[in-house]
């Protein structure tokens, strides 16, 4: 059932009302996108992300005030000079196919998410050594003292270091697993995986979770649930229908003009999710004409503004959206309101005068249009209307996320499969902080999608990652802003913060960037 209709709601809620003892044990889920890959080092891909967090674990996590715990690591003993890292695995670590966890996975684990990861390649850059020193630890000596390792290795989104069998880790990042093997609190049911349709997870029984309480990705992982279903909804109306009837158990969002639909429901309700709050962004190819012309760039942040698109997707929720051009995010110690004239002011006569003096000759602007995400499509709708008023031709190409999700790795001409710009959205652990937030790497070809270059924004990263005051890590955080938006990495389009929809039978959601699924329980 790759396209679920409203047509076909009804029979497929009488199937479930008939399997109701079985529903107890069954957590069902729809998030933003289909899941065609369980690999989050290959993908930043959120919805492949949150997928994964059922079935993979980590060294290190984040509790709910950002502060590392060990995880699958027992402990981590640092030398006075600061540069040896001995790391010791806890107990009971098992993978899903019944091979205990080694420090040997770990190590390899580490090497193929330390080449993608823009955290990662800064991490790895200052690793002289990682090597197993046996079964149960292995040590990273540093070539010089930096006092960001555990976060590095307890960043809880994209790309997040999965710990999975040191032959699957083998395989290069940049082909997703076709056999996904994790050792968290539920395995992956490959027989039961249709791409389009459902991935089905179970318990896994030989997990052992940590003692301490579950506090966002720390603590103890506790599978209540026997099956997790994802199903893959693509309209958003039979969804929330299908939320609402008991049919499934949880949504990633609920867009702003459909939170009537749950006025007196008594078996689902939203909740604002703040922490998982995330900006909007317009991403920008710099490969492909015509904005590899950077007075082209500059003409399409005069071409938008921000809030018809917030209105288009929040309407009156004014509570859920803020217009914000801050790449570090607004309300935030990196906040800045330096060089962002262009992007929040709207002035389609100066994006003309752009485009003529660049010599725009009127290539298409190919949008890879996403039509099964609600505020994605739309976004499309307001940006197309925009960008032909300032004087751009524009071509649609509509998708769904998950096809859009692997086109934008596309390096090719438009007319090869590549791609003029895409949007997308990054949350708010991402952003706010400069070492993970991918629009300030400036790497060329080595940058996330769109392939932005400027060895100013390498540079400044570099004396961030070594700035020791707050003034200083704050100097430079502004002047990256300024570099960003003359280079045009992305165009920001708001901040906004969802709500997502769940079952008022369920307890236990936590509070995170990042929906996770252990502890959730039915109370009936």
């Amino acid at each position: 059932m790759s396209r679920l209709k409203q047509s076909a709601l009804g029979a497929i809620l009488i199937a479930g009302l008939t399997c109701g003892a079985q529903a107890q044990g069954t957590l069902r889920l729809r998030m933003n996108g289909d899941v065609n890959t369980l690999d989050p080092v290959a993908t930043t891909n959120f919805t492949i992300r949150n997928a994964s967090y059922l079935m993979y674990d980590t060294l290190f996590a984040l509790d709910k005030d950002y502060a590392v715990r060990p995880q699958m690591a027992e402990k981590a003993d640092v030398s006075k000079d600061g540069l040896v890292y001995t790391i010791t695995l806890r107990d009971g670590l098992k993978f899903h196919d019944g091979a205990s966890v080694t420090a040997k996975d770990a190590v390899a684990s580490l090497n193929r998410w330390g080449g993608v990861d823009g955290l990662g390649k800064i991490l790895y850059s200052k690793i002289a050594s990682i090597a197993p020193q046996d079964d149960k630890t292995f040590v990273i000596t540093l070539k010089e003292p930096w006092g960001l390792v555990l976060e590095a290795l307890a960043k809880i989104s994209s790309n997040v270091p999965v710990i999975m069998p040191a032959a699957m880790a083998a395989q290069p990042a940049s082909q997703p697993v076709k056999e996904p093997i994790g050792s968290g609190p539920y395995r992956l049911v490959p027989k039961e995986w249709v791409p389009g349709s459902i991935v089905v997870f179970e318990k896994f029984k030989d997990y052992v979770p940590r003692k301490e309480p579950a506090s966002m990705a720390a603590g103890g992982k506790v599978a209540h649930f026997d099956r997790v279903e994802l199903k893959y909804i693509p309209d958003t109306t039979t969804a929330i229908n299908a939320l609402i009837a008991g049919e499934i158990d949880w949504i990633e969002e609920v867009p702003a003009d459909m939170l009537k639909l749950f006025s007196g429901q008594k078996s689902a309700k939203t909740v604002a999710a703040r922490q998982s709050g995330n900006s909007m962004q317009l991403v920008v190819n710099h490969l492909n004409p015509p904005f590899d012309n950077p007075k082209i760039r500059h003409a399409l942040q005069w071409a938008v503004e921000q809030k018809p698109f917030l209105q288009a997707a929040y309407g009156d929720a004014t509570d859920r959206y803020l217009a914000c051009a801050a790449v570090f995010f607004c309300d935030t110690p990196y906040a800045s309101d330096v060089n962002t004239e262009r992007v929040l002011k709207r002035d389609p006569a100066k994006a003309r005068a752009l485009l003529k003096e660049a010599g725009y000759d009127r290539t298409p602007v190919v949008l890879l249009h996403v039509t099964d995400i609600a505020t994605h499509d739309v976004y499309y709708s307001v940006l197309k209307s925009m960008l032909e008023e300032a004087g751009f031709v524009v071509e649609s190409r509509p998708s769904d996320w998950a096809t859009v999700a692997t086109r934008r790795a596309s390096k090719e001409p438009v007319a090869k499969g590549g791609w003029n710009v895409f949007f997308t959205g990054w949350g708010f652990i991402d952003q706010s902080n400069p070492m993970t937030n991918v629009y300030v790497s400036g790497d060329c070809g080595n940058a996330w999608f769109g392939w932005a270059c400027s060895t100013e924004l390498q540079e400044l990263r570099k004396k961030f990652a070594i700035a020791t005051t707050d003034a200083e890590k704050k100097a430079l955080a502004v002047r990256m802003q300024e570099v960003a938006h003359d280079l045009v990495s992305f165009v920001p389009l708001g901040q906004a913060f969802p709500s997502i929809g769940i079952a008022a039978n369920l307890e236990g959601y936590l509070e995170s960037p990042v929906p996770f699924f252990w502890n959730l329980r039915r109370t009936k």
